[in-house]
């Protein structure tokens, strides 16, 4: 049945799926791993010793440096050049996998030669092996990640959000399993837990793959016949992928160094937890729209791959007006009544953090739109601007977060933060409309004046009738509902408004991605 689809089917069809149904299976990817991951944590806190808990926290912390340059960009660069279709299907993932390989190699060494040196370091002689075993996680991450990209790269986006969500499940049922049977040490049951989800990941992933291998088939058929398939230099590989590395390293640092700082200069001390409370709330864009990210970038080069310009900036375009009409209006409402949310969810004494949580709610906001619109400037072959604004947004960044932090506190680094990926948006967005063409729509800007109309209704609602819905209520379990209560509903209230008044409307999110 596949393979009669595929003769019967044109071929810029055969892998293009349904962009709606990608976007909406990798936003529901993106909560369950974030779900999944605070629960893990939960499990582990109330389990594990605290020593050998802090353990595992030192693990994840180095190797979350590593991922930067594992898990981001290889799947980016193999993704989109499968889209376009300029190389062969087979020297692509060939080629990008060879290069993976060389850079998980590279951090495979670190970890593994270097477990020594980690222990002295950090102070801990016991860490030599913990990190040896940790070298063997950079290799199973780094054939995922080039796994998920194949996947992006053929539009199956149920598959790749089907591979992110059993991953997290897979480390809520394994890892609490392997504990228990290294009861005497569970740093090491923990570390063979994550192995083994992964590895699980990996094995479904090539099972899913070897089941529609007669569309691989066709597809290598089609570059045999194609004359402009060539072969992909293998040079060319590389500073495509170390190019999509250096952007998120970037989005990575600006979205976390502020942490650091926070607690390098600001005092007292206590600042610091108060600005994590508040950056904890305020991430909550960046990780939704990381689906939009994920999905945009095959999307468009793939109808630029086809010669079809105007359609990739009418799909642009689309998903943009998405982000606006269903994420925007989160952080609005989070902006808004950060006051309330942290008091609710923390205490009280999170009040001093309110401001921070207002701009940092928008920040995120805009650093995700900035990754979406640099997806698309890669899928038009425009990489060197996004490699310019890396470099730049680090060299501005830091220093003035630093200096923000010494003379305003929490409150300045917030402010720094919302205006510098405010600014690089703005920049983004011009080079976008240089490049590609007009990406915002009329209703996209009609959103976002409802937007603007939203955070102050809310900020005034808030304001006066904040204890009515439960701020300062006896109970925290009752504030929590009656706060999430009256998010949903305002909420639900926006979006009917929007649709009674035809900004945007059912036909038009059933066709997106058609």
């Amino acid at each position: 049945m596949v393979a009669y689809r595929i003769r019967d089917t044109p071929p810029s069809l055969v892998f293009g799926g349904h962009m709606r149904r990608g976007l909406l299976l990798n936003l529901i990817s993106n909560i369950v791993f974030f779900v999944s991951g605070y629960a893990l944590h939960f499990f582990l806190g109330n389990t594990m010793p605290p020593a050998a808990y802090g353990v595992v926290g030192t693990i994840i912390t180095v190797l979350d440096f590593e991922y930067m340059f594992v898990s981001n960009g290889a799947r980016q660069s193999v993704a989109s050049e499968i889209s376009r279709r300029r190389y062969a299907f087979r020297d692509v993932v060939g080629k990008t996998l060879a290069f993976q390989m060389i850079v998980v190699a590279f951090f495979f060494c670190v970890n593994f030669l270097g477990a020594p040196l980690f222990g002295i370091v950090l102070n801990d002689a016991l860490l030599d092996r913990y990190f040896r075993i940790a070298a063997f996680l950079v290799v199973v991450n780094g054939l995922q990640t080039v796994l998920l990209g194949v996947n992006d790269g053929l539009q199956r986006f149920g598959t790749s959000a089907l591979l992110s969500t059993f991953y997290p499940i897979s480390k809520l049922g394994v890892i609490p399993l392997i504990i228990f049977v290294f009861r005497s040490d569970p740093v090491i049951g923990v570390e063979i837990g994550f192995l083994l989800a992964v590895v699980l990941t990996i094995l479904l992933g090539c099972a899913l793959l070897f089941a529609r291998r007669g569309e691989l088939r066709e597809l290598q058929a089609l570059d045999g016949d194609r004359r402009a398939s060539e072969r992909i230099p293998f040079r060319y590989v590389a500073t495509h992928t170390l190019s999509f590395s250096f952007f998120f390293i970037m989005v990575s640092l600006v979205l976390s160094v502020d942490t650091l700082i926070v607690k390098a200069v600001v005092e007292p001390a206590s600042m610091a937890g108060y600005y994590t409370g508040a950056m904890n709330f305020g991430k909550i864009a960046y990780y939704l729209l990381q689906a939009f990210s994920t999905i945009i970038l095959p999307v468009v080069a793939k109808l630029v791959g086809e010669g079809r310009r105007d359609e990739a900036v009418s799909r642009t375009a689309d998903l943009l007006l998405v982000a606006f009409v269903f994420i925007l209006p989160i952080c609005a409402v989070v902006s808004a009544s950060s006051s309330d949310l942290l008091a609710a969810f923390y205490g009280p004494s999170f009040d001093v953090a309110a401001p921070a949580l207002s701009c940092l709610a928008f920040s995120n906001f805009f650093m995700g739109i900035t990754v979406i619109l640099n997806m698309v400037l890669n899928s038009f072959g425009s990489s060197r601007f996004s490699d310019v604004l890396s470099i730049v947004s680090l060299v501005v960044v830091i220093p003035v977060f630093i200096i923000a932090a010494r003379m305003f506190g929490i409150t300045g680094i917030a402010v720094a933060s919302v205006t510098c990926t405010g600014l690089a948006m703005l920049v983004t967005f011009l080079r976008v409309r240089q490049k590609v063409g007009h990406v915002m729509l009329r209703r996209t800007w009609i959103v976002f004046g409802a937007n603007v109309a939203l955070w102050l209704v809310v900020r005034l609602g808030f304001t006066y009738f904040g204890g009515a819905l439960g701020t300062g209520a006896a109970g925290k379990g009752f504030e929590l509902l009656a706060l999430a209560a009256a998010y949903a509903f305002i909420y639900v209230a926006y979006l009917v408004v929007l649709f009674a008044a035809k900004v945007i409307t059912v036909n038009q999110l059933r066709a997106l991605g058609r």
